[in-house]
């Protein structure tokens, strides 16, 4: 009878799928890298050899103009199908960037999410903008202002109208106190009615000055 070591069968598959997974994960890094090595190198070849050189000696970059164009068509012809790959991944970037950022300001109506141009097909974005529209209209600082100014104006001149003693209460004059406006007022009622003085109570140092500014007032 043999006593051997019980081996299952889906045991020794483990180590060599783990392998399988490092493996296939080292191929992305490395595809990943050569990539972005390639396209690293493509910048610096355009940049130091393709690229006509600065006009000045302020300016930073080289203007977009080629140097040598036959040298920059063969170099383009052979890196044809490493371009074409790198548009798909540029597209495939592109696409899932744009489901990200739709997701994440989704709930933002003041930033649209489509392009340039089709705006109006974001139903949030276009009740924002009506919104400020809105608010623009019925609650703009300047014409609020204005109608404030108006409004003053035509009470003001509504109180000019209906009150005989008008340069008295103007906002826009100096401030005159409620003891000298009922003075004021005292003195316009005694010159028209003159009968009111008698029966006024009045001290003896008062009365005679009273009575010359009366005086003074009726004459004039």
């Amino acid at each position: 009878m043999w006593h051997g070591n019980h081996v299952q069968p889906g045991a020794t598959h483990r180590p060599n799928q783990g392998l399988e997974m490092l493996q296939g994960l080292g191929i992305g890094i490395l595809t990943i890298s050569i990539v972005v090595g390639l396209m690293i190198l493509q910048m610096c070849i355009a940049a130091s050899f393709f690229l006509q050189p600065k006009l000045g000696t302020a300016d930073k970059q080289k203007p977009l103009a080629l140097n040598n164009r036959k040298a920059f068509h063969n170099f383009n012809y052979f890196l044809f199908f490493y371009n074409v790959l790198l548009g798909l991944g540029a597209c495939l970037s592109r696409l899932l960037i744009s489901c990200l950022l739709g997701m994440w300001l989704i709930a933002r109506i003041d930033r649209t999410i489509m392009q340039s141009g089709y705006e109006g097909a974001d139903m949030g974005f276009s009740a924002w903008i009506g919104m400020l529209y809105t608010d623009h209209y019925h609650i703009n600082p300047v014409l609020v202002s204005f109608c404030h100014i108006l409004i003053t104006n035509h009470r003001e001149k509504k109180l000019q109208q209906s009150t005989k003693y008008w340069c008295l209460n103007q906002s826009a004059g100096p401030h005159v106190s409620a003891r000298s406006r009922t003075r004021w007022f005292l003195l316009q009622t005694l010159i028209d009615n003159p009968r009111l003085t008698m029966h006024r109570k009045l001290k003896l140092g008062h009365s005679s000055q009273e009575s010359q500014i009366l005086m003074a007032c009726s004459e004039s």
